[in-house]
């Protein structure tokens, strides 16, 4: 197992919850992956009240931490515009690509 324990902070759990969603939903898993974890972890974000504004926030975050790459990663571009687009026209279905 390996940790990144650049941003550990204690504060409520939905920040990291929300995210785990997040990656399953933009990043290939089935709909079952997720609800496996959020069954075996007790809770599912997805039913939580402010799911959906901290899930914008998270993939705004998301996608503008690698819009600030784009300069030293400028395959990614196009990866980044379309992400943005996809969150204009509300997409939340629009799977991503790991950049």
């Amino acid at each position: 197992m390996l940790c990144d324990w650049d941003t550990v902070a204690q504060g409520h759990p939905e920040w990291d919850l929300v995210t785990i969603e997040v990656h399953c939903r933009r990043f290939g898993y089935s709909e079952s992956h997720y609800q496996e974890f959020a069954a075996a972890y007790g809770f599912d974000v997805t039913t939580w009240p402010g799911y959906t504004t901290l899930r914008d926030i998270r993939e705004l975050r998301m996608i503008t931490t690698n819009a600030r790459k784009v300069c030293h990663a400028p395959d990614s571009f196009s990866e980044v515009e379309r992400r943005v687009e996809g969150l204009r026209s509300e997409d939340s279905a629009l799977p991503w690509r790991i950049l």
